[in-house]
């Protein structure tokens, strides 16, 4: 279990610091088969925020604060809301949710990126309500199945964000995201993290760190269609996974 755990972490780490999303979307799935959906989330929760925190320091000068505002306060207003719904939730339930948000959520970041590709960009980025509508589906996201990413990266594909910005911007509000989903089922839920050695802890921790600093490596190296290619193969895999796993729990 700790060395699928340690592949799922290395291969999230690198899709985030490689494109500025990609942890919980990746990594999500697989952690979720591997541990189970509550303590499973739980841990993306955690990892995703350590990750975001330890890339922030290397973009924090493209960061734009006005829009993590934006996206983090209309975030915080659901999380607690998501949270107590989380209760009556059964494992198989929440791993049917999962599944179905990662496969959707990818479905609609492949769907966009076409329009970028037209240079056409429906959404006004100066306007607050398309921020405020990202920030709310990003914070259910984060709490129900640890994945806030995709409809972050969906605003920025309608509104024409800069990517460098993006990636940027992306990493406070995704720790602070996180946070908050991890704070409040820990209080308001009956999640808890999964149970493993202090030492498995620290491994897995050192491989939050590992995947980054290969990230870092391979940014001026891989282009960007082969690293969404690869992202959208593995979500894509993990999604279906969970979702199959969870009705076959149901039924």
């Amino acid at each position: 279990m700790l060395a699928l755990l340690v592949l799922a972490i290395l291969v999230g780490g690198v899709l985030q610091r490689v494109s500025g999303m990609g942890f919980g979307l990746v990594a999500g799935p697989f952690i979720v088969l591997i541990v189970g959906p509550l303590e499973g989330v739980l841990f993306v929760n955690l990892a995703g925020a350590t990750a975001s925190t330890l890339i922030l320091g290397r973009v924090v000068r493209d960061v734009e604060w006005r829009k993590f505002a934006w996206l983090t306060l209309s975030s915080l207003v659901v999380t607690v809301p998501a949270a107590l719904a989380l209760r009556e939730v059964s494992a198989p339930a929440l791993e049917v949710t999962i599944g179905a948000f990662v496969v959707a959520a990818m479905t609609l970041a492949v769907v966009t990126t076409r329009l970028r590709r037209e240079g056409r960009h429906p959404v006004d980025a100066a306007a607050g309500w398309p921020l405020a509508v990202t920030g709310t589906a990003s914070g259910i996201g984060s709490v129900a199945a640890g994945i806030g990413g995709p409809p972050v990266a969906v605003y920025a594909v309608l509104s024409g964000w800069d990517p460098k910005r993006f990636a940027a911007t992306a990493q406070p509000f995704f720790a602070a995201n996180a946070l908050a989903a991890m704070v409040a089922k820990l209080v308001l839920s009956d999640a808890s993290f999964p149970s493993m050695a202090p030492w498995e802890w620290v491994v897995l921790m050192v491989s939050i760190l590992a995947g980054l600093v290969v990230g870092d490596r391979l940014a001026p190296r891989v282009s960007a269609t082969a690293t969404r290619r690869v992202l959208i193969v593995l979500a894509y895999v993990g999604g279906v996974a969970t979702l199959v796993r969870g009705l076959t729990g149901l039924l």
